[in-house]
């Protein structure tokens, strides 16, 4: 009975995006080699949600505190058995490739778990992925129930709880935020993760808004 409704709750989640988000499975042969969509196409902008949360350093972050920069976001936690241990990595290699090329943006990291996942045990695992705290917060600070609204209503992308495997699934994507709060971008976040072509796209996305000079 149990894996019957988490089937449904899946099928449920993915209707609703692909009748929302049919732009996503257009032109695929395109993005699927850099794993990089547009995500201004949307029929309607997909706006961050009002959100309250503390970082690893029990600092308040919001929607707000985030307003007027660029920054990209993803969904782990802690225990996480299977993609974060791919997906965090890959940000690291991401902080430390847009430091080279001089681009300033902020990374947040949402936990899923965050009943579990302390400001205190998130700072041990971005320490234990050697996480530069410069930029990078780690969320948390929050409710269950308020962190899949969120990734529902802002990253179009539901979660699920399966209790048997202790996982939660979500969405592996790196998600680009502009200075108004709109998502404006996805990037492949697990094995498809391109470096030189994010980094590149991100650039071009700040240098087409005008915050990177050209000849950067």
């Amino acid at each position: 009975m149990i894996k019957f409704l988490l089937n449904m709750v899946s099928l449920i989640g993915l209707i609703f995006i692909i009748s929302g988000c049919s732009f996503l499975y257009q032109d695929a042969s395109e993005s699927s080699k850099a794993e990089i969509i547009d995500v201004t196409q949307a029929e309607e902008p997909w706006e961050i949600i009002d959100f309250h949360a503390v970082n690893q350093f029990e600092e308040e972050v919001t929607n707000e505190t985030l307003e007027g920069g660029w920054w990209i976001t993803k969904t782990i936690f802690t225990r996480c058995p299977t993609v974060c241990m791919t997906m965090t990595p890959n940000m690291v290699e991401l902080q430390q490739g847009l430091e080279k090329e001089n681009v300033e943006l902020t990374i947040v990291s949402f936990t899923v778990d965050p009943e579990f996942d302390t400001p205190e045990r998130l700072e041990d695992y971005g320490e234990g992925y050697g996480a530069s705290f410069d930029n990078w917060h780690f969320l948390s600070g929050y409710t269950p129930d308020e962190i899949s609204n969120f990734s529902l209503e802002s990253l179009k992308a539901p979660m699920q709880e399966v209790p048997e495997d202790n996982d939660i699934i979500h969405t592996t994507r790196f998600f680009l935020v502009n200075p108004e709060g709109v998502v404006v971008r996805m990037y492949s976040g697990e094995g498809n993760f391109d470096l030189e072509a994010t980094v590149a796209d991100i650039k071009e996305v700040q240098m087409e808004s005008g915050e990177l000079p050209s000849d950067l």
